[in-house]
């Protein structure tokens, strides 16, 4: 009996798991994910249909040159502070349903900035957005001159709790912009924590934003991430797609495709990023 519940745990847990399969949102293989920074004053109507606006010509921009995904970002504040009030939220939640209604083509994420977990998983589910990045999860880390406060075991019980079990999470780990506690910590290591915390899928990053990571470090994250996606998610460009694209599943990418990192997104720059990533799926026969 004991035996037969512990099989059925494993059935169910591994059920659980493939209805967070990052990768099959998408139609094609090395999926790439555009990412842009929301207008950060939302307060008034005037402003929220503003900031739709250009988020709906960012969607068609990415849409039209054949990007696959296009990651959303709030700027909520720092490390949990200041506290996003339900008024706040409101305002970011209007402009997320707006945008995700109006990608036919494109699959949206977001995410609020810098360290609301919770918050952006609310947003998530409650908008119709597919899948959140969250930069700080596993990995202890020092950014903003403090300790990060992590709490993955709560977040996911977060996301059973309001139903957004089917919300990819996407994890950094150690995340640009940010100083790991343990410094002796590899790549690998990381990741095999991170997995073992239940993130969906792991973010490798350089030092900051706008940086690609040395082909080496997803190389060195693959080691400890078993079966769960590697996304690039910085610094990613035309330039080094050939040298980037072979060791990663997917990737995020802002700067090298805009007029500065957070957009707008730039259409010449867009098309150039895509047809690179055409040839090379196509060289590969993905």
């Amino acid at each position: 009996m004991r035996v037969t519940l512990v099989i059925l745990f494993s059935i169910l847990s591994f059920q659980s798991h493939a209805a967070n399969d990052f990768l099959s949102l998408f139609k094609n293989k090395k999926p790439m994910i555009a990412a842009l920074m929301v207008e950060r004053d939302l307060s008034t109507e005037e402003k929220r249909q503003k900031a739709i606006q250009w988020c709906k010509e960012q969607i068609t921009i990415a849409e039209k040159a054949g990007m696959e995904g296009i990651l959303f970002e709030f700027r909520g504040g720092k490390i949990l502070e200041p506290k996003i009030n339900e008024q706040k939220f409101k305002n970011m939640l209007e402009v997320s349903r707006a945008f995700v209604s109006a990608a036919k083509n494109i699959v949206v994420g977001v995410e609020i900035l810098w360290h609301y977990p919770q918050e952006t998983l609310r947003l998530a589910h409650e908008s119709g957005a597919k899948f959140v990045r969250v930069d700080f999860f596993s990995d202890e880390v020092i950014a903003d001159d403090k300790k990060v406060p992590l709490d993955p075991k709560g977040l996911l019980a977060y996301r059973k709790k309001i139903g957004a079990d089917k919300v990819v999470l996407l994890t950094d780990i150690q995340v640009k912009y940010s100083k790991m506690v343990d410094p002796k910590m590899g790549l690998d290591q990381s990741a095999k924590k991170a997995r073992g915390l239940g993130s969906d899928g792991l973010i490798v990053t350089s030092t900051k934003s706008g940086k690609a990571p040395d082909p080496v470090r997803p190389q060195t994250a693959r080691k400890g991430a078993g079966a769960l996606p590697i996304v690039v998610g910085s610094g990613f460009s035309y330039k080094n797609a050939e040298s980037l694209l072979p060791y990663v599943d997917a990737v995020i990418v802002g700067t090298s495709i805009s007029v500065k990192t957070g957009g707008p997104l730039v259409p010449e720059k867009v098309n150039q990023l895509m047809t690179k990533v055409r040839q090379f799926r196509k060289a590969k026969a993905l």
